[in-house]
């Protein structure tokens, strides 16, 4: 497997804020993490908190079928009441609560034998809203978003980095406030009610009605539409991706940030930018899955000689596809064809005289598409 696509792979897998370790890497291996921060978000107006890599552990969240790597949950109601809303109104009230309702708990997320806890926070002021993520496990970090800034601090590193957060990933998946356009490329329906995080939700789930994306299924608190528990599913209804609130905890008022400022002040600060420049299209793809549109188009610089990665990012408003260009390397013999792990589907191929690697949450079929159907724009 080429260097790049390692670094694809890899980087994807590490928490969000170690990423950035990984700053100042030459112009492939800076594409690679310049994926990470854009795989999955296309809509900047909903609460975009941060990422971190991790299982489900929560005794008796689960039966035993209904874990990671078997088929999808088994939609059987444990609760039954009165409900007569539609499928929109229950995807109105998950956009709503995500963006107007303050909260604090504990987030479990699982991802093939991964596990990390992830204590969450959420304010919503006239100031602006703000969220706070804490690593439960693994190395200690804390993640905080407001203003359009993302800083993470590594207390045991004492060190602080602040970046840009409008390309960054989401936490879970967010939909588009379009998201009516999405019935043309996805089945939504009501799967009864469940239990989760000790509160009653409506199951809501999102199927593909192609091969060229995955499914989604969302538990919703019935009082306030909070998405409670996210599966990320694949075209043989197998859970690619868990998250679930073990505990959650609705407020009226936005919780304590419980931040030292005192003590970061004493922290090494390092503030990192994002290097791409935004640029005139010089590829295109000629095919597309049905819905893809180009979202982002740009050109990150390398830090060891005057090439250029040519970055484009495709999107259905759900799913999204990174794809990298580079100048062929003739004395590098990269491996080509299809890469996955776990969620993450590559493909790599030579293009007139570019090597191009496609790279997203999405089927192989999709980067395979997209990979080979890149050309240059005709004069």
């Amino acid at each position: 497997m080429t260097q790049l696509l390692i670094k694809l792979l890899v980087l994807f897998f590490l928490p969000f804020s170690v990423q950035h370790a990984f700053a100042g890497l030459s112009s492939g291996e800076a594409a690679a993490s310049m994926y990470t921060n854009d795989l999955n978000r296309i809509d900047s107006n909903s609460v975009d908190p941060g990422f971190i890599d991790s299982d489900l552990i929560a005794s008796g969240a689960e039966t035993p079928d209904q874990g990671l790597g078997s088929e999808g949950p088994q939609l059987a109601s444990t609760v039954q009441p009165e409900n007569t809303a539609t499928v929109d109104n229950w995807l109105d009230m998950m956009m709503r609560s995500m963006n107007q309702q303050n909260f604090q708990g504990t987030l479990i997320v699982r991802q093939a034998n991964k596990m990390q806890a992830i204590k969450v926070k959420q304010g919503v002021t006239p100031e602006g809203s703000w969220q706070i993520l804490e690593s439960l496990t693994g190395e200690s970090q804390k993640i905080i978003r407001r203003e359009g800034k993302v800083t993470t601090i590594f207390p045991d590193k004492r060190l602080v980095t602040i970046s840009d957060s409008v390309h960054k990933r989401p936490l879970h998946a967010t939909l588009p406030e379009n998201y009516h356009k999405l019935k043309k490329y996805y089945k939504m329906k009501l799967a009864g009610q469940d239990r989760i995080a000790s509160k009653v939700t409506q199951i809501v789930q999102m199927i593909p009605l192609d091969k060229y994306r995955y499914g989604y299924t969302f538990w919703l608190d019935q009082q306030s539409g909070m998405l409670l528990k996210c599966d990320l599913v694949d075209e043989k209804n197998q859970v690619l991706e868990q998250l679930m609130y073990s505990d959650i905890e609705l407020l009226p008022v936005a919780p304590e940030k419980n931040i030292d400022q005192r003590e970061l002040a004493t922290y090494k600060q390092v503030n990192l930018q994002d290097k791409s420049e935004v640029s005139t299209k010089t590829w295109q793809a000629k095919q597309l899955p049905a819905g893809f549109t180009l979202s982002r188009s740009v050109h990150i610089p390398s830090q060891h000689n005057h090439s250029k990665t040519f970055h484009m990012v495709f999107s259905d408003g759900m799913a999204l596809v990174s794809v990298f260009i580079e100048e062929r390397d003739r004395m590098k013999k990269p491996v080509l064809g299809q890469s996955s792990m776990g969620k993450i589907n590559a493909y790599s191929a030579y293009v007139r005289n570019a090597y191009i690697t496609a790279i997203g949450e999405v089927p192989a079929a999709t980067v395979r598409m997209i990979a080979l159907s890149m050309e240059p724009e005709q004069p």
